[in-house]
């Protein structure tokens, strides 16, 4: 692209709110995305600062993609999107999508490089409040993936993802965001694979109803495959998820369910420690969501998460929370909510002996705005 071009997309985003498609010609697409927000949270938020101090956190996310016809049934793509780190710095940028695929159209599309796995498409079912919730689901898909590949189906109802994991040293794999495991979230991976399926009829009563169920397996590397710079080594990774949907989130009445499990195999700390040293860990459990989306741009979300940890050396762990979430969306590019998480029986000390996580045991609140572009 000449650079006269390049300059006439950034002042076509620059003169225009809605700006999305910066330049369509000749089988040729450019976009932009991204997001600028502000948001307070009260003391006992794992986003707050030290010391149980409400603070104001600003962020932002950009990103950019394209697309190109390559012949008359292919079409190449590619995108990438950054996130601005929280805190008052914000002083570099992290990489959350990055990939590039080729588009069959109705054949579906192949894509290979860094985002969530295949089952996020089971677990996205209640992935939609911001910080308040997702303490199950949470723990398995709320980062990304690199050396990832996918197909993507999804047409007459049906959609299936098959994918491929390749070898990464510091991978999400389980991310443990109770604390109670008590090591860092990374882990170093040899292979895997992972799927998903659903299948949506198009309107019941009140809206689209759709089934979905996903897996997951990873095989760890060990001994003479690990390095000093590693992440934490296992033996197996498993996950299993299965959930239903009914209705959307932009009209009316909206309902879902998510059934998580997974066990992690031979964990072993990359510090060698001996904590957790060659131990298995467990988690299972269920989260429901519900709510409803008015004309006025005002929708309401609450719901209920149940999770219960299972470790080979040490007591059970259960995580039980109610979140609720009110957002007001002015217009298709700003909106505002208010958040809150209550404690519905969750444990107050981790099996790992650690302060859990103030998101898991004490009540969160949060306020924001958010301005999409």
């Amino acid at each position: 692209m000449k650079k006269s071009l390049l300059a006439l997309a950034v002042v076509a985003v620059a003169a225009s709110a809605n700006a999305g498609t910066v330049y369509d010609k000749d089988g040729t697409k450019l976009y932009l995305d991204g997001r600028v927000q502000s948001v307070f949270y009260n003391g006992n938020h794992s986003k707050s600062v030290a010391n149980n101090d409400s603070n104001i956190k600003n962020t932002g996310r950009f990103g950019i993609g394209g697309k190109t016809q390559i012949t008359d049934w292919v079409a190449g793509f590619g995108y990438a999107q950054w996130d601005v780190a929280d805190g008052s710095a914000n002083e570099h940028f992290a990489a959350r999508d990055q990939y590039v695929g080729a588009d069959f159209g109705d054949f579906g599309k192949v894509q290979a490089g860094k985002y969530r796995d295949a089952v996020y498409y089971v677990e996205n079912i209640t992935d939609h409040y911001e910080d308040a919730a997702d303490n199950l689901s949470g723990n398995y898909n709320g980062a990304r993936r690199g050396g990832q590949l996918t197909y993507t189906y999804d047409n007459y109802g049906f959609h299936t993802e098959l994918g491929v994991q390749t070898a990464q040293d510091n991978a999400k794999v389980y991310s443990d965001k109770a604390g109670a495991i008590g090591i860092k979230d990374t882990f170093a991976v040899d292979s895997g694979y992972n799927l998903a399926l659903g299948y949506t009829f198009d309107d019941v009563v009140f809206g689209p109803l759709s089934f979905r169920a996903g897996y997951n397996y990873m095989k760890g590397q060990k001994d003479g495959d690990l390095t000093g710079t590693n992440g934490n080594s296992f033996d197996k990774f498993k996950h299993a998820a299965a959930g239903v949907q009914w209705g959307n989130l932009s009209s009316g009445l909206f309902l879902g369910g998510l059934y998580d499990y997974a066990k992690i195999e031979g964990i072993t700390p990359a510090n060698n420690t001996g904590v957790l040293s060659d131990n298995d860990a467990k988690v299972k459990g269920f989260e429901l969501i519900g709510g409803y989306a008015f004309d006025n741009g005002v929708s309401f979300l609450v719901g209920y998460e149940s999770a219960k940890y299972e470790f080979t050396d040490r007591d059970d762990f259960k995580v039980k929370r109610i979140p609720v979430f009110v957002n007001y969306k002015l217009n298709p590019n700003f909106n505002i909510w208010t958040e809150a998480g209550f404690n519905a029986g969750s444990d107050h000390e981790t099996p790992a002996g650690a302060t859990v996580s103030k998101s898991v045991d004490k009540t969160v609140f949060s306020i924001g705005a958010r301005y999409t572009f």
